[in-house]
């Protein structure tokens, strides 16, 4: 195998809480070498790094590639190719395909198709209960041992309490974790934005800020008495927030994630109808979105993801009450955290990047996140600086779904490495 030399460029590995001008060499798809000056000859490729940032792969544990069963939204070869385009090495998909990812055999389907088509690692979540129907426990031994790392019946809220406390006690015996979907559904029927001002004003049903908050506090009671691990997912309310900061403060399993989305838009952008602005849960409210920040900043909240959720033209074509929730965006993530983070002087480098490596991998016992001698070579380099504007048509997703079309961004991954492969690279 060709050798791949990165010279020049800022080595940030929040694992070593390293962050210095390094050259890294690659060989047989492992890091072999990290030295000031690295000069090779022979059949070496070599990447100048140059004020950019070399860093582990990024690692997006949240994410819907629709395969199987939604082609026309997404496949396993389409969805990892937009995720290389953004940066992510590691990507966890989600289990509410069609059908639900609870079987051993539909775990491996994903990981050999993902091996023949695929451009990323994928490291599949399965569903917690079969068919997502909240009644019935999936095998979870016979998952793990087909490759799943996780569980969850994203999509839907477990609304069955001793379903969720046999789960986590049943994942435990695996220290596996549980991803939850904090929603009650009695709270939000019908709801397509955030109940507030402007879904009055608007006249649109709304979501309240409620349907989030109680079934974050009933699912930690659950947690409190099993002792079990629950990652909250697209956390979007101050009140979950709080609830989630108070549960960690006693020591409490519990991690959480936020979405670009829910930190760069609020409901207030929901004047324009556009159903590329109806996700699940909803942009809130501004007040929500700064204890987002915060919580951020303050630990709360650890793990960037980005709930790539692709929908057809046809289906995101309907009334903004009768249009499926979700929109893409594996290749917007980037440069939207750092419009918020780093851009603002809110985290250094090394802190941005932890919370797209170090921090998912410790949620879910993924086997990535560090750049060190000896690691398996996934790495993504990054431009933090370059302005470009966001073209949805240029999307190697196969659907368009974005609020952030025609946006100005700053800051994108230039180069995609995985496995000491380069898998995308950007030319312009």
């Amino acid at each position: 195998m060709t050798k791949l030399l990165i010279k020049n460029g800022r080595y940030i590995n929040p694992k070593t809480n390293t962050d210095e001008i390094l050259d890294v060499l690659v060989e047989d798809g492992k890091i072999v070498d990290l030295r000031k000056e690295i000069n090779l000859n022979g059949s070496t490729k070599i990447i100048d790094a140059k004020n950019l940032w070399v860093v582990p792969g990024l690692i997006d544990i949240h994410c819907h590639l629709r395969d199987p069963g939604q082609p026309e939204k997404e496949t396993i070869e389409t969805g990892t190719k937009s995720a290389a385009k953004g940066g992510f090495t590691s990507i966890c998909p989600m289990a509410n395909t069609k059908p639900a990812i609870d079987t051993a055999a539909l775990v491996e389907y994903v990981n050999k198709t993902n091996q023949k088509h695929g451009s990323v690692n994928i490291f599949q979540i399965a569903a917690v209960s079969k068919g997502l129907a909240g009644e019935e426990i999936t095998p979870f031994e016979e998952l793990k041992s087909a490759g799943a790392i996780a569980f969850s019946d994203d999509g839907k809220p477990i609304e069955n309490l001793s379903l969720l406390r046999h789960a986590l006690e049943y994942a435990q015996m695996f220290d596996m974790n549980i991803v939850s979907h904090a929603e009650d559904s009695s709270l939000c029927c019908g709801g397509a934005v955030h109940e507030g001002h402007w879904s009055i004003k608007l006249g649109i049903p709304g979501i309240p800020s409620a349907s989030e908050a109680t079934c974050v506090a009933r699912e930690i009671e659950v947690v409190r008495q099993t002792k079990g691990k629950i990652h909250f997912a697209h956390v979007s309310t101050k009140e979950a927030v709080q609830l989630i900061k108070a549960a960690q403060n006693e020591g409490l399993r519990i991690t959480a994630e936020v979405t670009p989305h829910h930190l760069i838009l609020t409901d207030e952008d929901i004047q324009d109808f556009s159903t590329n602005k109806k996700m699940n849960p909803p942009l809130r409210s501004k007040e929500d979105q700064a204890a987002l920040v915060k919580a951020v900043l303050d630990g709360t909240i650890g793990v960037f993801a980005t709930d790539h959720a692709p929908h057809t033209f046809e289906e995101k074509s309907r009334s903004l009450v009768e249009a499926p929730f979700g929109i893409i965006g594996f290749e917007t993530a980037i440069p939207l955290y750092l419009e918020v983070f780093y851009h603002t002087g809110k985290l250094s480098p090394i802190e941005f990047i932890k919370k797209l490596t170090v921090s998912p991998a410790s949620v879910l016992n993924i086997p990535r996140g560090s750049i060190s001698i000896g690691d398996i070579a996934d790495i993504t380099i990054i431009n933090p600086d370059c302005t470009w504007k966001y073209d949805v048509n240029n999307t190697l997703s196969k659907s368009r779904n974005s609020p952030f079309h025609a946006r100005n961004l700053k800051g994108k991954a230039i180069y995609t490495i995985v496995n000491g492969k380069i898998v995308f690279e950007d030319k312009n």
